[in-house]
């Protein structure tokens, strides 16, 4: 009767052993339904109002209009009192230098 048990309880071993031995592949789909929730609306304060004063009018005042006109000899003229510049740093480099170096 022993050999019987021993022999009885070897087998339900080899197989439960057997059984978790084996590789398979499982693949499940779920979809979750999410339950229902019901609570008080939430609570909303509204701030207080702000009153200001409106901005100050703004004034735009033109400033005054000028007219120049057009002058086509402006670079002549410009010209002219470069070398009027050139002509005096000249003179004074001839005639003022003279009597520095008279002095020494």
């Amino acid at each position: 009767m022993k050999r019987l048990a021993m022999a009885g309880l070897m087998g339900v071993a080899l197989l439960a052993i057997s059984a978790t031995a084996q590789a398979r592949v499982s693949v499940s789909i779920g979809i979750g339904i999410p339950g229902v929730i019901y609570g008080p609306p939430p609570v909303y304060m509204a701030p207080a109002p702000v009153y200001m004063p409106p901005p100050p009018p703004v004034m735009v005042v033109p400033g005054p209009v000028g007219y120049v006109p057009y002058d086509p000899y402006w670079r002549e003229r410009r010209w002219e009192q470069e070398r009027r510049w050139e002509r005096q740093q000249r003179y004074r480099e001839r005639h003022y230098h003279r009597h520095y170096d008279d002095r020494d």
